[in-house]
């Protein structure tokens, strides 16, 4: 029987073919990362909580950078591990990577990628690099197409044994000659993506978060974060999930929702074990989140997650409804795998049952959403009533002349008539019609009150800008104080000079 052949061209499936999104290699190393510092807690090398993931970016200098101060791995294991493909001694049951396949994710966006190590008690480091470039030229020639993907490897890598402090324990990842057209630079979206896939802490202003964690530990799963920087130039930044108490519900942040209880909520496997145990937010359902960084329920394993906040659409009636949902399911039951790409799980019996109570989860928040939405239906009608006689009492003090001190009070009851408009639901083109309608008179009443003067006949000039206006009633204020008998004529003149 002849030998068998895995072909160069594996590599590229393995690098630019799997993780057709760059961002991946931000969540493979850092899970990585997560591993080892696990690996040094269980032995005794870092005390709990005593972990570390730091990230550089240097855009200027085309590169990018991971350390940890995790174990490392021995200096007679180094290179093996580090060039092996797809032999990874970690288990699918406890680690976040497991496959082996993750560290070469970088190898498409890079011209050179580097793993530097030291193992805690050997006065050493390995230096491993491979050349990205090299591998593209391999891959990309038209010779050797037969050529095995571990010659291919053992061409384009080199390996060195250096002096280090015996008590170091590190694992290091650099990326030179980063692509820049890859977007790994552009600080917002990194730190954005790191912050809801990353296996981060809550930010300490979502008071709602050490509610979930406080939580999660009586119900048996306490869910483990680690400390993530991420260093820009010469600014350092501290990463945590991106979820807070209150959130916007529209670009002009005119609407906002906010979390009024969070429900726990445990999964069973077949066994009646917990498969999965999360937390749902209870809002008002205002409508679809905008905020895609926390829209959505979501899955996680190890706290790293899996897929994106849409992933779970699927098991609504109504797809859209996840979007109108906020929470996270964390998966403790070791059935329960992640796919290569990380984008959901292995489609196993025990998927297919997590899958089946998480629509149960999703009917329930249906229900809850519907009924929230039927009670501001009476709202709708309520918000309606009150805008009319705001606005009428705005409009007769626009038609009469506004009081000293009558403006303000009336500026913020249309815009609080405004606000109970825009958070009543809509349910029907007679709704949507109806706060269309409000929302043009609230909006036209607004605009005529902030170019309102005390003067009824220049409030009735409209070819003025609110400015001439205001400057005429200043006029007309002066010429008044005088107290002279031609006030009034001078005025009408002064009118007459301005009329359209």
């Amino acid at each position: 029987m002849g030998s068998v052949i895995i072909g160069k061209h594996t590599l590229e499936s393995l690098t630019s073919g799997m993780y057709s999104d760059p961002y991946v290699v931000f969540r493979e190393y850092i899970q990585n990362s997560a591993d080892a510092i696990d690996g040094a807690v269980s032995g005794g090398i870092l005390p709990a909580g005593g972990g570390l993931i730091h990230i550089t970016l240097a855009p200027g200098e085309g590169r990018l950078s991971f350390s940890d101060n995790g174990t490392g791995i021995p200096a007679d294991q180094a290179e093996r591990t580090l060039i092996s493909i797809g032999n990874s001694k970690k288990s699918a049951r406890t680690d976040r990577g497991f496959r082996g396949i993750g560290r070469l994710a970088a190898l498409s966006c890079c011209s050179t990628l580097i793993f530097e190590t030291s193992y805690p008690g050997e006065p050493v480091r390995t230096r491993l690099a491979i050349s990205g470039a090299e591998l593209a030229a391999q891959l990309s020639s038209g010779t050797a197409e037969d050529a095995a993907a571990a010659d291919v490897l053992q061409n384009i890598y080199t390996v060195d044994t250096l002096p280090e402090r015996a008590e170091a324990h590190y694992f290091r990842v650099e990326l030179e000659g980063v692509d820049q057209a890859a977007g790994l630079f552009r600080l917002e979206d990194v730190l954005n993506y790191i912050a809801q896939t990353a296996p981060v802490p809550y930010d300490p202003a979502f008071t709602w978060g050490r509610e979930i964690e406080s939580r999660l530990q009586k119900a048996g799963c306490p869910v483990r974060h680690f400390e993530v920087r991420l260093t820009f130039g010469p600014k350092t930044y501290s990463i945590y999930k991106p979820y807070r108490d209150e959130f916007p519900m529209d670009k002009g942040n005119t609407l906002t929702d906010r979390i009024s209880d969070i429900e726990l909520i445990t999964l069973t496997g077949g066994d009646g074990s917990p498969s999965a145990v999360g937390w749902v937010a209870r809002t008002g359902y205002l409508g679809r989140i905008p905020d895609k960084s926390i829209r959505g329920l979501r899955l996680r394993k190890g706290n790293i997650l899996i897929g994106d906040g849409q992933t779970l659409n699927a098991v609504f009636k109504d797809p859209r409804f996840n979007g109108w949902s906020m929470g996270e399911f964390f998966v403790v039951d070791p059935l329960l795998i992640p796919n290569a790409r990380r984008d959901n799980f292995e489609r196993n019996q025990a998927f297919l049952l997590l899958l089946e109570q998480l629509r149960g989860v999703a009917a329930g928040i249906t229900k809850q959403l519907r009924g929230a939405s039927l009670k501001r239906n009476a709202q709708l009608s309520a918000a309606l009533d009150q805008t009319g006689q705001v606005a009428k009492a705005a409009a007769a003090a626009l038609e009469s002349g506004l009081t000293p001190g009558q403006k303000g009070p009336l500026a913020r009851q249309l815009t609080d008539a405004r606000q109970l408009v825009c958070q009543a639901p809509i349910h029907s083109g007679a709704d949507a019609s109806s706060q269309e309608i409000a929302f043009e008179e609230l909006d036209l009443l607004l605009g005529t009150l902030r170019g309102a003067t005390s003067y009824k006949s220049i409030n009735a000039l409209n070819h003025l800008s609110h400015t001439e206006k205001r400057i005429l009633e200043r006029v007309f204020n002066a010429i008044f104080s005088t107290g002279s008998e031609s006030a009034n004529s001078m005025v009408d003149a002064i009118l007459a000079a301005f009329a359209p």
